[in-house]
């Protein structure tokens, strides 16, 4: 499955298990789980009373051999995605990973912040 982030952060990582002697590496990339910046609030809170809003974060995995295509960060990526069982959980990692450009903010003067 193929979709498109907005990928906040990209972090190498290489973990030694002292009990067995592997390794595992790759990198760990933080991202907005859509390409959409617009408000939002969370319609399952709003039932519960409880206040939500915004884009929450999501981590993923991205294997050591990408890492020439990681380059400028935040930028908008098309993810390549699967799931894998690590440790007994269900985990997303992406596959593979292409550029699809920067991001740019703007300020909309005219949207006012509620409390």
């Amino acid at each position: 499955m193929k979709q498109t982030f907005l990928i906040l952060q990209a972090q190498e990582y290489r973990i030694l298990d002292e009990n067995t002697g592997t390794v595992n590496e790759g990198i760990s990339l933080t991202y907005l789980p859509s390409d959409n910046l617009d408000p939002t609030e969370d319609e399952l809170s709003k039932t519960r009373g409880q206040m939500s809003r915004g884009i929450k974060y999501a981590k993923a995995s991205l294997p050591l051999s990408m890492k020439h295509k990681v380059g400028i960060f935040p930028a908008l990526y098309e993810a390549s995605l699967e799931m894998a069982v690590v440790q007994q959980k269900l985990q997303v990692r992406m596959s593979d990973i292409e550029f699809v450009g920067i991001v740019k903010l703007t300020v909309d003067k005219s949207a006012r912040a509620t409390a």
